[in-house]
């Protein structure tokens, strides 16, 4: 009897041994999907750009605290219209190692003044 119970025992003790290191793996394979969907997530924003080059551009954001921002462009880089220094831009991103890698980049368009309105029908 006393044989049956050490076993019953070794097999537990094996069988539960056998589960922590998948416990472990399942925690951190959840924390990588969870790191890799937020580094890889879409985001917008929208400013002045104040230098551009092949390889960079910065803008400033419209507000109060006219905060620069510098975006990696590449060759996967959409660029739509003319972006010039002082174009007011929409900028796609996404942010990979620290780094925001522009997605796309579109000129917005200016607001209508009153002197290119169309006045209404009489």
């Amino acid at each position: 009897m006393q044989s049956v119970t050490k076993m019953v025992a070794a097999v537990a003790l094996v069988g539960g041994l056998a589960v922590l290191p998948a416990s472990g793996y399942a925690a951190q394979s959840t924390k990588t999907q969870k790191e890799a969907k937020h580094s890889s997530a879409n985001h917008a924003t929208a400013g002045t750009v104040k230098s551009i080059d092949a390889n960079t551009m910065v803008i400033t954001r419209a507000g109060k605290d006219g905060v620069d921002m510098t975006f990696q462009l590449n060759s996967s880089t959409h660029r739509s219209g003319t972006i010039e220094v002082g174009s007011v831009v929409s900028v796609r991103y996404q942010e990979e190692g620290g780094n925001r890698i522009a997605t796309a980049i579109m000129p917005q368009n200016a607001k209508p003044t009153a002197a290119h309105t169309t006045p209404a029908a009489k």
